[in-house]
């Protein structure tokens, strides 16, 4: 059988002219504030695409507030869904939630909204031990799921997303990314699909793709398969950068010197301690 190139991706995603926060029900959504919409296509600089992903995700990752909210709701796995059973974090804590907030209004005022989809996701690694003696509550009451279908299907025509959605979707793509989280499995929805013969009369595979999520997805796949290069965050900065070695540890020589430089000043520090101590 011949090899088939998935190479020949194209955009057509809707970005509105800008979003606004509105609150309707105890829920915070991300509203467009105009239906004029314009079509763009996010592959034309997929590693800017995928490093905002990233970014965006990691102030969820990394927001304790929001984490810890949802483990005292005892929230396993992360669900939408659940920010209408026991309240929704970004109205609850508006001011533990304007960091988040303040990513996912950049996120979207350059890449649009993704549509509204059911999302569920789990907690970054690093509460793996307090996920593990967490008992969720047994709750048959279904009214929450009736609420939460109605708020899909009125959001439907004007693009709404809820903060939580969205926030849980980006935690989601971190998680995936950067910790491994869920496996090699990325859903691809809202495309056209097409084939066609190159110089080499290989199959080739053309897809245009009209979801932001699917567009993201492939984005990555493309990315990390194509000539194995890898997003990485830099040991001394923070900062996230594309890597072709995936034992990189910082985004520049300066930062892995001026780290290798931080390490020395504090192993002289601790040494200089224990001196003292012994006198």
């Amino acid at each position: 059988m011949p090899t088939l190139n998935f190479t020949h991706f194209s955009g057509a995603v809707p970005r509105y002219t800008g979003y606004t926060l509105e609150q309707t029900d105890g829920v915070l959504y991300l509203v467009p504030k105009s239906l004029a919409v314009r079509r763009y296509d996010p592959f034309k600089d997929t590693d800017s695409l995928l490093l905002d992903v990233v970014q965006a995700g990691a102030v969820v990752a990394n927001c304790e507030p929001f984490l810890d909210y949802c483990l005292a709701h005892k929230i396993l796995p992360l669900q939408d869904v659940d920010f209408w059973r026991y309240g929704d974090f970004f109205t609850a804590q508006p001011d533990d939630a304007r960091p988040i907030l303040d990513a996912l209004l950049a996120f979207v005022g350059k890449y649009g909204l993704p549509m509204w989809e059911p999302i569920t996701t789990t907690y970054p690694a690093r509460y793996a031990q307090r996920c593990m003696v967490l008992h969720t509550a047994q709750d048959d009451s279904t009214t929450h799921l009736l609420v939460y279908e109605a708020a899909r299907r009125a959001c439907a025509p004007t693009g709404a997303v809820p903060a939580c959605t969205l926030a849980l979707t980006l935690l989601d793509f971190y998680l995936r990314f950067m910790e491994g989280i869920g496996g090699p499995q990325f859903p691809i929805r809202n495309a056209e699909w097409m084939m066609g013969y190159g110089q080499e009369k290989t199959p080739e595979l053309y897809a245009q793709v009209y979801d932001l999520t699917t567009c993201i997805n492939l984005a990555y796949v493309q990315f990390s398969a194509g000539e194995g290069k890898a997003i990485r965050q830099c040991k001394n900065c923070g900062k996230f950068f594309i890597s072709t070695d995936r034992r990189s540890e910082y985004c520049s020589p300066n930062c892995r010197g001026a780290y290798n430089s931080k390490m020395t000043r504090k192993r002289v520090k601790e040494r200089k301690e224990k001196e003292q101590a012994k006198i």
